[in-house]
């Protein structure tokens, strides 16, 4: 039973995002690193075996990229989590340095007066770190994204549909649109922000989890952070599925 709270809560860490929150950098030979914290659970109670059921996570992630061209970039992530699962009496606190991810960023863009959209086609690699198989990581996988984004001195937005295939583990697809505005920007300082709201849909086999909710990017100069709350509204799987609870993103990146 405690196997099957652990997969159907592994889709919800988050796999489409790119480094340095999907905007930068943009220029041939730039640099940038992030790091970011995600969290998310909830408790639960089975009724047919009355017993109170809970599994929370935190995962911090340690995610780079560099641009050989404007159009051409490379990018890692490395997560680490911290999960805690409690069935009944028993609890269990787990550590573990997660799978590697190497994604390879191509991007078209478009320059217009007061605004720019880019199309992105971006395949990605997972290589697991440790020999040992658990219900976070171990898996080897490929998988591909396809995206769209445009940003003004109004307005942003983003759609990105993407996919996932593992060994031995059943294929996952994703869609994250960004809708949003650009109230503030200093161009004299590169300082500003973004305000958006944040759908995030994913599929496998077994489960169905839709999320939502608000997102503020702050940047300044080189620096740019993220905030983002997402409630689910919906969670279809198996029936000992634990509601994955409010998920919660916070990062900040820098460019060079």
């Amino acid at each position: 039973m405690k196997n099957k709270f652990y997969f159907y809560l592994f889709p919800c860490i988050l796999f489409a995002h790119q480094p340095v929150m999907d905007m930068a950098p943009r220029w041939s030979g730039g640099y940038g690193f992030q790091v970011r914290y995600e969290s998310f659970g909830s408790d639960r109670t089975i009724l047919d075996e009355d017993l109170e059921t809970s599994y929370f996570q935190e995962t911090y992630w340690l995610e780079g990229v560099y641009t050989w061209h404007r159009s051409k970039r490379i990018t890692f992530k490395i997560p680490y989590h911290s999960t805690e699962n409690s069935v009944g009496n028993f609890t269990s606190t787990d550590y573990a340095l997660g799978d590697l991810i190497i994604a390879l960023p191509l991007k078209a863009y478009s320059n217009f007066k007061r605004s720019t959209q880019n199309f992105g086609f971006t395949p990605q690699i997972r290589i697991p770190l440790g020999d040992q198989v658990t219900h976070l990581d171990g898996y080897s996988g490929a998988g591909v994204s396809f995206s769209y984004s445009a940003e003004s001195f109004k307005y942003y937005q983003l759609y990105d549909l993407y996919g996932w295939a593992y060994n031995d583990k059943d294929p996952m697809l994703g869609l994250d649109v960004n809708l949003g505005i650009h109230p503030i920007h200093n161009n004299a300082t590169n300082t500003g922000l973004f305000v958006m709201w944040d759908l995030t849909a994913k599929w496998n086999e077994d489960s169905t989890v839709i999320q939502t909710g608000p997102v503020l990017v702050p940047y300044k100069h080189k620096i740019m952070a993220r905030f983002e709350v997402k409630f689910p509204i919906v969670e279809n799987g198996n029936d000992t599925q634990l509601s994955k609870g409010i998920f919660i993103n916070t990062g900040i990146g820098f460019v060079f």
